[in-house]
């Protein structure tokens, strides 16, 4: 694949403002999207969006956060785009305004941008799993990254129900204390399924823990709230 087709995306991590209840942020949100929506399009680098709004993981999915609202996915229309969609985040002005009311902080500083890899082929859902991993400064980031990759125990999460599986990896500098190396796509039709899934999933994540900072790391359950255009991939 030609790095001009290779898919891309902008990931941010959406804290609400700290006047916003979570139902509260959630009705924000979908308004804010409305800046988002005018940037997909035309000559625009982003291709899709979708707004992923997490749930309470208790009884759902042991171990996961609830100390995040939501994330943001921003498909690009490639890798190469990428510089172009930083631009659009840190010279409108307009989009920051309405973000400094939704958001605890501006988007700019919650965002990783990443090349996009699609491990298991699947419609898109409405509940999502998303693993944030950092790894240990020990792990040479291409090790780590290949321990990430999908391994033949992982067919526990297929049984388990897992519909789609894209490993997102960190490009370019990130800004502080958001250095992520890698975020995953686990897509499940509905909370009841992750809450089956959950043991596939722990053992998903202690396969991969000789090489992933725990402390540093985290997931999320989310339920998908918008979408607009592709994903991709």
């Amino acid at each position: 694949m030609s790095i001009v087709d290779h898919p891309a995306k902008a990931i941010y991590l959406a804290n609400r403002h700290p006047r916003l209840s979570r139902g509260e942020f959630r009705e924000r949100w979908l308004q804010h999207s409305r800046v988002g929506e005018s940037m997909a399009g035309g000559p625009q680098p982003i291709a899709g969006l979708r707004y992923c709004l997490t749930v309470d993981p208790a009884g759902v999915l042991p171990g996961a956060s609830n100390e995040h609202d939501g994330v943001g996915l921003l498909a690009l229309r490639s890798v190469v785009s990428i510089p172009s969609m930083h631009t659009v985040l840190t010279r409108n002005d307009i989009a920051l305004a309405d973000e400094l009311r939704t958001f605890e902080r501006a988007v700019e500083d919650v965002t990783v941008y990443a090349a996009s890899e699609l491990v298991l082929d699947g419609p898109e859902t409405e509940v999502v799993v998303f693993s944030y991993a950092r790894r240990r400064e020990t792990v040479d980031p291409v090790e780590h990254l290949r321990a990430l990759e999908r391994h033949p125990d992982d067919d526990a999460l297929l049984a388990a129900g897992l519909r789609r599986w894209v490993r997102n990896v960190a490009v370019g500098a990130a800004p502080r204390g958001f250095g992520y190396d890698a975020v995953t796509e686990l897509w499940f039709d509905s909370l009841d399924q992750v809450a089956d899934a959950a043991p596939a999933i722990g053992a998903f994540l202690e396969r991969r823990g000789s090489h992933t900072e725990r402390r540093a790391s985290f997931m999320l359950v989310t339920t998908v709230i918008h979408g607009l255009g592709r994903t991709r991939p």
